[in-house]
């Protein structure tokens, strides 16, 4: 296993952690927000590493792969979802 499989792994693994925490903590509405900003985070910093194991498994060329990434980029930045909000504390 390589360290982008290992990487994705580990965003898999907190996702699923947070989402469970969620379910426990409905009724507090800070952490719930808190836990929704970092769901956002891990599902995007998830999307940017799909981009990169596409390119390294060849189904991107480099000039693509450079492409998708400031497409991604630029539509999370106009969402106002970069930088992540876990990175601004």
């Amino acid at each position: 296993m390589d360290a982008n499989d290992r990487l994705a792994n580990r965003i898999l693994q907190e996702q699923d952690e947070v989402l469970a925490t969620l379910q426990l903590v409905h009724d507090d509405e800070e952490l719930s927000q808190r836990l929704y900003e970092q769901l956002v985070d891990l599902l995007i910093e998830g999307m940017f590493l799909d981009l990169r194991r596409q390119h390294l498994d060849g189904r991107l060329t480099r000039t693509d792969y450079v492409s998708e990434l400031a497409r991604l980029a630029d539509s999370c930045r106009q969402a106002g979802l970069l930088p992540l909000a876990s990175r601004q504390r």
